[in-house]
């Protein structure tokens, strides 16, 4: 009898917003201890829930094709977009897909890394990571609210059961992680994670296309990864390979997931470049392709001293790093991730 009793009043005391049932963008808002209500302002939706569209919404839905006839049509009929690439729609293409894109972001942001509710935080403060989605309120009895497993699953059966596959699939666009890593990892050149205030802020160093997420972005940063000869960067040899050294060896702040031995953390130019497989892959080609230009300019230059070999490399480095975001990202992205129209020719 006490355990139903203490069930029903668990319900019942229940964070209703830990079920998720704002729907559409809205922001579910508590304001009594079994009682919630969504706003729904600029969502396009009003009710209870936000399930009703307006007028305006009801017209969009109406017009607007399906995700996979889009998908097809920008996919297929080369001839169209052969003729579209000829005329002056491609601008006005390029502009609306643009727009639309950058229209994804709400502006001011509805949520941060750090609230779960609206604040003046999430609307001045342009340093901290902005997310899409309202997190699960804390007080909900499992991760993903009420329903799920009381703790998220083992990272290691998630990848196993999604991620992992037996047999290629070739995407029909023609991407792949690595084209959607480099975006990734080019930008984090320029938006950092501010160690100071947490990881949850970022900061813009405005110093443009510096390599600093193969080299670090201080000075002290630049000389634990150096190897002080040669021109060249620390490294580590493994079946042969050339990998990133350890933090052992090279003592730089990384960010790993708890208890991770030192012996098993990579040391990059970026603190967050060893949380995710694709930027650490890139971390491991500049490494070597930086260590295969001093080889390369070490004979041709025998009188330079470590110093002029690294900073030559470098140079060379932010070169190609250059050269392949403006010669091949840009202009493939359009075609091959949205649809056969060129940015560029």
């Amino acid at each position: 009898m006490c355990i139903v009793l203490c069930i029903v009043l668990c319900i019942v005391l229940l964070n209703p917003c830990c079920y998720l049932p704002c729907q559409n963008q809205g922001v579910c808002v508590r304001y009594a201890e079994d009682e919630y209500e969504c706003d729904c302002v600029r969502t396009g939706f009003y009710g209870e829930n936000c399930t009703v569209p307006e007028f305006w919404t009801r017209v969009r839905l109406f017009l607007r094709p399906s995700p996979g006839v889009v998908h097809f049509i920008l996919t297929h009929f080369s001839w169209i977009w052969d003729i579209v690439n000829s005329t002056s729609m491609r601008e006005f293409l390029m502009r609306l897909v643009l727009t639309v894109r950058s229209n994804f972001i709400p502006s001011p942001p509805t949520y941060n890394s750090k609230y779960s509710y609206l604040s003046w935080e999430s609307y001045y403060n342009v340093s901290y990571y902005t997310r899409l989605l309202p997190p699960v309120p804390e007080d909900c009895p499992t991760p993903l609210g009420v329903r799920g497993a009381a703790g998220l699953p083992d990272p290691e059966l998630l990848v196993e059961r999604l991620f992992k596959r037996k047999t290629f699939r070739k995407d029909p666009q023609r991407c792949n992680l690595m084209f959607a890593f480099f975006a990734q990892h080019f930008t984090h050149q320029f938006f950092k994670t501010y160690n100071r205030m947490g990881p949850g802020f970022t900061k813009a160093l405005g110093h443009g296309v510096d390599a600093g997420h193969i080299y670090g972005d201080s000075l002290e940063r630049q000389l634990q990864l150096r190897l002080l000869k040669d021109g060249k960067l620390k490294y580590q040899l493994i079946n042969g390979e050339m990998y990133p050294p350890t933090v052992v060896e090279a003592p730089v702040k990384m960010n790993y997931p708890p208890n991770t031995p030192l012996d098993q953390q990579l040391a990059f130019g970026h603190e967050l470049f060893g949380l995710l497989p694709g930027l650490g892959m890139y971390g491991a080609i500049w490494l070597r392709e930086h260590n295969r230009v001093c080889d390369i300019l070490k004979p041709l230059h025998p009188h330079w001293d470590d110093e002029q070999l690294f900073q030559t490399a470098r140079f060379i480095i932010i070169g190609e790093l250059g050269a392949i975001c403006l010669n091949v990202f840009v202009v493939a992205y359009p075609n091959l991730c949205l649809f056969k129209v060129k940015l560029f020719e």
